[in-house]
């Protein structure tokens, strides 16, 4: 009986770890691609825009993003328009169990 029941707490820790870092990592992925579309998208506005564009996803994806991490260059392409180029870089504090804290460390540049 006894072993039984630690089996499931150990099961219930388990599965809470995975749903907490898998969720960091689900909002990771939507604002990489919010960050993308934003980067295909932006040639014509600037960076001020682009940066603040950049801020509302991370605050609608619930990413801890800030604005001094957060870099935007420009490449002519031949024949195009500029391309733009987003480098976004973020942590995020989990608690994987408890009184066990991991840090994740996100970095995305678009292509």
């Amino acid at each position: 009986m006894i072993k039984r029941v630690i089996s499931i707490v150990i099961f219930l820790l388990i599965m809470n770890a995975v749903f907490r870092v898998g969720l960091v990592f689900f909002h990771d992925q939507q604002f990489n691609d919010a960050v993308r579309e934003i980067a295909l998208f932006g040639a014509a506005k600037p960076d001020d825009a682009l940066k603040l564009a950049v801020m509302k996803a991370a605050s609608e994806h619930q990413v801890p993003q800030e604005v001094d991490f957060i870099e935007i260059t420009r490449r002519s392409v031949v024949g195009v328009n500029d391309k733009v180029v987003i480098k976004a870089a973020y942590a995020v504090n989990v608690q994987v169990a408890p009184g066990y804290v991991r840090r994740f460390d996100f970095s995305y540049t678009t292509p």
